[in-house]
């Protein structure tokens, strides 16, 4: 099997896992004006640095664009959410506004979140080499990844990513707080909670055997690298000087 069959065929099987269309999120993004498009990317760009981005801000910053109506198209095709309350974005895939296991250092930047283990191998193909910090989903053993050139390296060695599904209703996901009762069931409460860094395959197995749903297939973390990069590399697309 050739590299980019390979890829194709891990990036297919996660697209299908996380119930996104063939093209992914690249796919939700050509559906985007400029100006909305625009939005995205000055969020994305914020969160990259580790910063709290509150819709409110943006409405004062970009006044040349309808910022409300660009901001309910990225709710509607499930980009971006935020807290109703505080207005604070917490879901701007591969990024969660709020702390989640998964911690992501881009070199130079300030510590970020990301939604999911996928999410987080994808941060580096976007932008440059950082450091991936999370923990077992099983034990709760520390995890570092070490993301140079496009190449992880992982301690303990014997990372592998687990993918699942789980019921939105259970969980505390991001966006409880953001997804309105009559929208579709976002990806951040339906899947991102299950996409998670397991120490090992044989706690990933136990995770299986203790919830095939929520544990339901595996990928070594090369195959999830591969993965996060062919699903996040092309999200910053139209970004001038990136």
């Amino acid at each position: 099997m050739n590299q980019n069959h390979l890829n194709t065929s891990l990036k297919d099987k996660v697209l299908q896992s996380l119930g996104l269309p063939e093209e992914g999120f690249e796919g939700k993004i050509r559906l985007l004006s400029p100006s909305e498009n625009s939005i995205r990317l000055d969020i994305l760009l914020f969160m990259a640095e580790g910063k709290i981005v509150n819709i409110n801000d943006l409405t004062a910053t970009e006044e040349q664009i309808d910022v409300q109506s660009a901001l309910q198209r990225l709710r509607e095709l499930d980009l971006i959410h935020w807290d109703q309350n505080s207005g604070d974005v917490n879901v701007a895939y591969p990024f969660s506004g709020v702390p989640t296991p998964h911690r992501v250092t881009l070199a130079g930047m300030l510590p970020a979140y990301s939604m999911c283990a996928i999410d987080a191998l994808g941060i580096p193909s976007m932008f440059t080499d950082a450091v991936i910090e999370s923990e077992c989903a099983f034990c709760g053993e520390k995890i570092t990844i070490d993301v140079k050139n496009n190449m992880p390296v992982a301690n303990p060695d014997t990372v592998v990513v687990g993918l699942g599904t789980t019921d939105a209703a259970d969980t505390n996901a991001c966006c409880d707080s953001s997804c309105e009762s009559n929208e579709p069931t976002s990806i951040s409460t339906s899947c991102c909670p299950a996409i998670q860094f397991y120490c090992s395959e044989e706690h990933w197995q136990k995770a299986n055997e203790k919830n095939s749903t929520t544990a339901k297939d595996k990928l070594t973390l090369a195959e999830a690298f591969e993965v996060g990069a062919a699903v996040f590399g092309g999200t910053l697309s139209g970004s001038k000087g990136k």
